[in-house]
C-alpha cells in the first residue's frame, strides 16, 4: 500500500466515529467514493426473491418489458418504496430495475446523495433522491406501502 492510500485509510477510518453525523458522512463518501456500493446486510442475489416474492403479494405484475439498465423486468407495481438511509446501496436500483418505478431514496448526506442520483439520473429516471434526515422526515409515512431500511446507524 502507497503512502497515498494509506493515508487515505485512515481518513475514512477516523471518519467512522459518529454515525450520527452529517460531516463524517459527507467526508467518508468524499474519500472513499460511490461508485463501489456498499451493502450492510445482504447483496441483491440474496435479497431478491424474499423481496420481490413479498412485493408482488401488493399487486399482480403486468406484462413484462425491458429495463431502463437493459435487463428483463421481473415486475410491475405501483408500490410506493421508501429507502431511508439509503446510502450508497444498490437496493433501490435492482428494484427499480426490477419494475418497482416509485423508489424514494433519501440520506442525511449531501454527497451520496449527489453521487446516487448522478449514478441514476439517465438509467432511472423515475427515481427520486432527496436530502434529508429520517428522524425529521418531510414525508407522510402513512402514503406508502412499502418502507424499507438498508441500515439506521444511530
Amino acid at each position: 500500500m502507497g503512502k497515498k492510500e494509506q493515508q487515505q485509510q485512515e481518513e475514512l477510518l477516523k471518519t467512522l466515529g459518529d454515525f450520527t453525523s452529517k460531516d463524517n458522512w459527507d467526508k467518508f463518501f468524499s474519500i472513499r467514493g460511490t461508485d463501489d456500493s456498499f451493502e450492510w446486510y445482504a447483496d441483491w442475489p440474496q435479497l431478491r426473491h424474499p423481496l420481490l416474492s413479498h412485493l408482488s403479494t401488493h399487486e399482480p405484475p403486468d406484462s413484462s418489458s425491458t429495463s431502463a439498465a437493459g435487463g428483463e423486468v421481473e415486475a410491475s407495481s405501483s408500490a410506493q418504496i421508501l429507502v431511508p438511509g439509503c446510502r450508497n446501496s444498490r437496493l433501490s436500483e435492482h428494484l427499480y430495475d426490477a419494475g418497482f418505478r416509485d423508489i424514494s431514496n433519501i440520506d442525511f448526506s449531501k454527497v451520496v446523495i449527489s453521487e446516487m442520483l448522478r449514478r441514476n439520473v439517465r438509467l432511472r429516471p423515475g427515481m427520486r433522491w432527496r436530502v434529508m434526515d429520517m428522524t425529521s422526515m418531510q414525508v407522510c409515512i402513512n402514503e406508502l406501502s412499502q418502507i424499507y431500511t438498508i441500515c439506521i446507524c444511530m
